[in-house]
């Protein structure tokens, strides 16, 4: 049996849905998981993991043990689903790049679950301002950007029933998660450290002193507005005016957030802006290969 037939066996539209919701639920974690950070929950549940307080259901009634033990419910249960997919999948995916895929997510699942246990376990949460937390919530990052990236992409292959496929502008998505690792300094230094006013915040970065997360954090919005009108202008040679679109918005929302002084709704509405443009830029890739087709120009 073929790789296609192997494919097609597994009824593509059924798991195609399958993959958009665990996308769609993938990223709702990812949000979540911003939500424990913004209110310095991360420490709810204790020095414990993967129990809270050393209990399977906490007895606290702590807000915030509740919304930890919550994100820890979250991921556990997501874990087991993509566990669930692996199994069910790798003997279907033999000798392709799909297979690849199955592999990865199931690898940065691991890798996410280890980098939640060493921000718990070390104390890297709440009000911990360390260098390490930086360096570790910035790998935090990329790590959920490729997550959501090879589930979207596992999307698009049972979506198109291609999964011996091949991802063009490469260059440009690295690119793009520059945005994601620099954008994790800027959130965790408005947790740590908010600005009383956007005059003072910009006075403040600009005269480089101070915490790392506040000298550093300006590199964020810096970048956006820079690399945003890159992505733009790319866009518009490929004349693709609905990403063209997409990405001023999400760049005008993150002017607002900025200069709003980072509320809490423009905060997830900019993170989930990000992820939804990650998607699109792979959707992009993929229907950049020369045979593509218009049957893949809704994929989102």
């Amino acid at each position: 049996m073929s790789n296609m037939d192997k494919t097609q066996s597994l009824d593509c539209q059924k798991w195609a849905k399958t993959f958009f919701w665990f996308w769609v639920y993938t990223v709702i974690v990812i949000l979540w998981g911003a939500w424990v950070r913004i209110s310095h929950s991360g420490d709810g549940c204790g020095d414990h993991y993967p129990f809270c307080d050393g209990q399977l259901i906490p007895a606290a009634k702590d807000a915030k043990t509740w919304i930890e033990f919550t994100h820890r419910l979250m991921t556990g249960s997501y874990g087991l689903v993509v566990i669930y997919f692996f199994f069910k999948l790798k003997n279907h995916f033999k000798n392709s790049k799909a297979q690849i895929l199955n592999y990865g997510l199931l690898g940065l699942m691991l890798f996410e679950a280890f980098i939640g246990a060493v921000l718990v376990k070390f104390e890297l949460v709440a009000t911990n301002d360390s260098l390490v937390r930086l360096a570790t919530m910035s790998l935090h990052q990329i790590s959920s950007f490729l997550l959501t990236g090879v589930t979207y992409i596992l999307y698009l292959v049972f979506k198109t029933g291609r999964h011996d496929f091949k991802l063009l502008h490469r260059r440009w998505l690295f690119i793009f998660l520059i945005l994601p690792m620099t954008g994790a300094i800027a959130a965790l230094s408005t947790t740590l450290f908010p600005s009383q006013s956007v005059w003072s915040g910009i006075l403040i970065d600009l005269a480089g002193e101070g915490h790392p997360l506040i000298r550093y954090r300006i590199l964020h919005p810096l970048l956006a507005m820079t690399l945003g009108a890159v992505f733009i202008v790319w866009l518009t040679t490929l004349a693709n005016t609905r990403l063209v679109l997409e990405f001023t918005v999400a760049l005008i929302v993150g002017v607002v957030t900025v200069f709003t002084l980072s509320p809490l709704p423009l905060k997830i509405l900019h993170l989930t802006l990000a992820h939804y443009l990650w998607a699109r830029l792979l959707v992009q890739a993929w229907e950049s290969r020369p045979d593509s087709s218009k049957r893949y120009k809704n994929l989102i």
